[in-house]
């Protein structure tokens, strides 16, 4: 048993000598020419993901009870260098509105928008792991519709959105991995999903 724990530990330690090596080669290597390998400008990714807290229903009716579905992401980007991408997104989500009388409200919400993102492949020498920010400009409609004892309550709304997110993708192999982003859109806070690199 001791000899196991040995070996495992000094497999791990001269995993770690080699990836702080490799890390040294990458630092001492020209900026311009340095890149990880986790992006560039011959990628296409596509993302899908989920969202969370569904923002389209966060507003509270006083004495009113809400519930809303997890945001639906789908996402593509497509480098145009090897540290800059750009690309755009979709995104619905559903929610209620109900109050003690038994009315409901429904909500739906849709968000397009187009962004471009800056990737951290000249400075985190990990191939496997993707950082990134994006900004950009979007538009989000919101529609709200219910038919309480035969009284409609309908609007919708339209906003011009300015969405900011960060996040990392993390490669399982080189073409699929998994994604964790956070920020604002209008749509959700954070979001999780599975990202394929094309």
């Amino acid at each position: 048993m001791k000899k196991i724990v040995f070996l495992v530990l000094a497999g791990m330690l001269s995993a770690g000598a080699l990836q702080a090596q490799s890390g040294k080669a990458f630092y001492n290597s020209p900026y311009k020419t340095r890149n990880s390998g986790s992006f560039d400008a011959r990628y296409s990714i596509l993302s899908f993901g989920l969202g969370a807290p569904n923002k389209a229903v966060q507003d509270t009716y006083a004495g009113w009870s809400r519930s809303g579905s997890p945001v639906v992401y789908a996402k593509y980007e497509h480098g145009i260098m090897d540290e800059v991408g750009i690309g755009g997104q979709i995104a619905l989500s559903g929610g209620s509105y109900k109050n003690g009388a038994n009315e409901k409200v429904k909500i739906f919400a849709f968000h397009m928008a187009v962004l471009g993102y800056y990737h951290f492949n000249k400075l985190i020498p990990v191939k496997q792991l993707d950082v990134y920010a994006g900004a950009g400009l979007g538009l989000r409609v919101r529609n709200a519709s219910s038919d309480n004892n035969g009284y409609n309550d309908n609007f919708d709304d339209t906003n011009i959105t300015v969405p900011v997110r960060v996040g990392g993708r993390y490669y399982f192999t080189d073409n699929f991995g998994a994604y964790l982003e956070a920020g604002w859109d209008d749509m959700s806070d954070a979001a999780i999903g599975v990202t394929f690199r094309l």
